[in-house]
């Protein structure tokens, strides 16, 4: 048992780092090279519209955000502007991405809750934030170290009797899925959106655009679970602290002549 609480801790010095914008530390032992490789082989297999007039604007949206959300990249997470890939994605389901290596997706599904420019810098905003903070290689490292807790408990219980294991395991499970994994989802979330809210604010767009948005967006999703079972914020929550970040959003807009 010993073993694997020192292997634990020794993963967790070694990937401890810091992300940039916020000063958040983060567990985070899986290269970014890693992340972009896979996220390469899935962004090739999907299905992609080249002829989409509206590419030109998902583009030049996308890219103005990448300029201002590089001027925050200590780590040389986001590539520059010329290796950017952008694609309008053939899926009628509402949703857009940003993938770790330069990967932006935009699926015919979202247009309609997201027409404007400043639409557009919302959830672009958001999605390249996720890649800047390396939100995907935290849940896979968190991801691993609950794995490795598994193995802990297991190992910590194996002269027990099979009830008495089955009971700390399923205890360890409900704990790291409600105690871990739920929260610094919602917590990666947010964190994107105050990011991204300060990004598109910096990138000339209106921020007051974002607390709109989502609460259009909302009124499309249909019922969702409480908070505390879903991996994001709840709308309330998630206007909220828009509304709250927004002073700080407009004092970086670009000043006008």
């Amino acid at each position: 048992m010993r073993s694997f609480l020192l292997f634990a801790l020794a993963l967790a010095c070694v990937g401890c780092e810091t992300v940039p914008g916020t000063g958040r530390s983060q567990i985070n032992f899986v290269s970014n090279s890693e992340v972009a490789s896979m996220a390469a082989g899935e962004f090739a297999k999907m299905k992609k519209v080249p002829t989409d007039p509206r590419l030109a604007q998902i583009r030049r949206v996308g890219l103005s955000i990448v300029a201002v959300a590089r001027k925050e990249d200590k780590n040389g997470v986001l590539p520059p502007a010329n290796q950017w890939q952008f694609a309008v994605i053939d899926d009628k389901s509402p949703n857009a991405f940003a993938m770790p290596g330069g990967k932006i997706g935009f699926n015919v599904g979202m247009f309609p809750y997201a027409s404007t420019d400043d639409d557009i810098a919302v959830i672009l905003g958001h999605e390249v934030a996720h890649v800047l903070c390396q939100h995907s290689s935290e849940r896979i490292s968190q991801g691993l170290l609950v794995q490795l807790g598994a193995v802990a408990v297991d190992e910590a219980t194996k002269n027990k009797s099979a009830q008495t294991r089955q009971a700390w395991m399923a205890g360890f499970g409900l704990g790291s899925q409600f105690g871990l994994l739920l929260p610094f989802s919602r917590s990666h979330e947010s964190e994107s959106d105050h990011l991204g809210l300060i990004f598109m604010a910096r990138a000339g767009y209106n921020p007051e655009a974002a607390p709109a948005f989502w609460q259009r967006f909302a009124k499309a999703g249909g019922t969702k679970p409480p908070e505390f079972f879903s991996t994001h914020p709840a709308d309330d929550t998630r206007v909220r602290q828009l509304q709250a970040w927004m002073p700080e959003a407009k004092a970086q807009a670009p000043k006008k002549p």
